[in-house]
């Protein structure tokens, strides 16, 4: 079972979703495809564009797709230095990161009452957003827009935001990250050949269910030209287990010795303990009826220690 096309498609519920991509590997067209498919489940999709120009990351989506589709503009004038005051498209909302209004506002200005009921939300990128704001507020907009207030009058099904993971300290990942349902982080593959054929990158998932169960899968994957996803299962994951077969053994080079010899083993398997000799004394001498007597008897999960005896308890 590929995780990631459940992911993709919406068969797995994912509130939350933060792609983790680096110079190397652009996880942009990752990001259409998953628009692409969040189109096809929900009323209508707010997308929130701050790294190229709107009309770029809209280009190549089906008729049927983009009119599904209302973008903010956050790259014409992100900061207030070209003193625009609305989008230099009419088609689209202008927004600027160190402004009041937070995108959940943006959506419920752009969106009147009772015409959709869902809603999902795509950000490309958080990066910007979070370099011109603080990650607090961050986690904060990032927090509101999952879980929105029912006055609203809409629900929000899914928000998918892209994390250049090469830019921010670890600290701020983790902050992200930490509110995410699925974590995608991707990583590159060289090859020539047609994405039908060979992966154009790889997606290590970490998914988080309701009922708590954590999946993680590495798997190939490649998004043609109509933004479908193509999932190539099964290698790296080999990889990574082979890998973790040979590595070195931590108790190899220390001062002192942690295992038995096999003559300590066999004079341990050897001793009499002092409660088995008791036990098997007052069973063979003792024939009076009515004497108590006590009978110990290790199961299979005993771990006999003659110098820590207690350490088999839970405690």
């Amino acid at each position: 079972m590929s995780v990631l096309r459940e992911v993709v498609e919406g068969r797995e519920s994912a509130p939350l979703v933060v792609i983790q991509d680096t110079i190397q590997h652009c996880g942009m067209a990752l990001l259409r495809c998953m628009t692409n498919q969040l189109a096809r489940r929900v009323d209508q999709v707010h997308v929130f564009v701050y790294d190229k120009a709107p009309a770029a990351f809209l280009s190549g989506f089906d008729p049927s797709i983009r009119s599904r589709l209302l973008c903010h503009d956050g790259w014409s004038d992100p900061v207030g230095w070209n003193g625009l005051s609305e989008s230099t498209s009419p088609d689209f909302n202008l927004v600027r990161l160190q402004e009041e209004a937070c995108m959940l506002q943006h959506i419920a200005r752009c969106t009147r009452p009772g015409s959709v009921r869902s809603i999902g939300v795509v950000i490309a990128s958080i990066t910007p957003v979070v370099i011109h704001t603080k990650i607090a507020a961050t986690a904060r907009e990032l927090h509101q827009l999952v879980n929105p207030p029912e006055a609203l009058g809409f629900e929000i099904a899914q928000v998918i935001g892209v994390l250049h993971a090469d830019v921010h300290e670890e600290s701020i990942i983790s902050a992200i990250c930490h509110q995410a349902s699925t974590i995608l982080r991707l990583s590159h593959h060289m090859s020539i050949a047609p994405v039908t054929e060979e992966p154009m990158g790889y997606c290590e998932l970490l998914h988080k269910r309701r009922s708590g169960k954590v999946l993680r899968q590495k798997e190939g994957y490649s998004v043609d030209h109509d933004y479908g996803l193509i999932v190539f299962p099964g290698e790296i994951l080999d990889q990574d287990i082979q890998s973790t077969l040979h590595q070195p053994d931590p108790t190899a080079n220390l001062t002192f010795n942690l295992s038995l010899r096999e003559s300590e083993r066999k004079a341990k398997e050897n001793v009499v303990l002092p409660y088995t000799s008791q036990q098997q004394s007052i069973h063979i001498g003792n024939n009076q009826r009515g004497t108590g007597q006590i009978y110990y008897e290790p199961d299979e999960a005993d771990d006999i220690d003659d110098e820590d005896p207690d350490d088999d308890l839970d405690i």
